[in-house]
Parts: C-alpha cells; sequence; structure tokens
C-alpha cells in the first residue's frame, strides 16, 4: 500500500514494486505547498472518476494509475475495504487535479499533509 511522508521539504507518495508495475507510474514526488485540500473518505472507489489511462482496474478490488476526465487527470492507488483520503493539489506542480490513495492511517496522512503546507 501507499505510504506517504514528508522527505526533504517534498511530500513524497511511495509506491510498492507492485504498485509501480500495476500503476505503471512511480513515486510521486511534490512540494507541500502544492496541498489545496485532503480529506479522509470512507469508501475512496466512490471517489474516482473518468477513465483509467493507464494503470490496473479490478471493479471493487483494486485501481492503480491515471484516470483522466474533462477536469484534468487523477492519481489513484485504492483498494478495497480500505479508507483513504483524497488530496486536491496545484495541477501546475504535479501534473494531476486529485491524488486519491487507501492508506492504513488516513486520519494521520491528513493530518501530515495539513501541517506540512
Amino acid at each position: 500500500m501507499a505510504e506517504i511522508r514528508v522527505d526533504g521539504g517534498q511530500v513524497v507518495v511511495q509506491l510498492s514494486l507492485t504498485e509501480k508495475i500495476g500503476a505503471l507510474h512511480g513515486d510521486l514526488h511534490f512540494p507541500p505547498s502544492a496541498v489545496r485540500a485532503v480529506r479522509v473518505v470512507d469508501k475512496p472507489f466512490g471517489e474516482i472518476r473518468g477513465i483509467r489511462s493507464p494503470g490496473t482496474w479490478v471493479p471493487g478490488v483494486v485501481a492503480l494509475g491515471t484516470w483522466r476526465r474533462r477536469e484534468g487527470r487523477d492519481f489513484v492507488a485504492v483498494y478495497r475495504s480500505k479508507r483513504g483520503i483524497v488530496v486536491d493539489v496545484d495541477a501546475n506542480q504535479v501534473n494531476y487535479q486529485r491524488i486519491i490513495l487507501s492508506t492504513n492511517d488516513p486520519d494521520g496522512a491528513c493530518n501530515l499533509l495539513t501541517s506540512a503546507g
């Protein structure tokens, strides 16, 4: 499962090797100033919008990768039965509008990102 940390003045979304392969993407790095809003969600699958391109999707089980929609792109790493967070970010700094992640400690991740900015 993706881990979120602040390291060297950057927010790092660290993906496991399996996630990197499934998402066809490496770790994400961006400045804390790019975070616009963070919220905890009980069902992160319900937050996914658009069309997968590229990535992996097994409906209701796992979603990894980039989802494209008219408003922009989202990065997704979501798993069944896991709570998560939705991070609204500055698309000019991150190349995504939202990052949607399942995490074991969504409240802690939310607090970390809120305090980092």
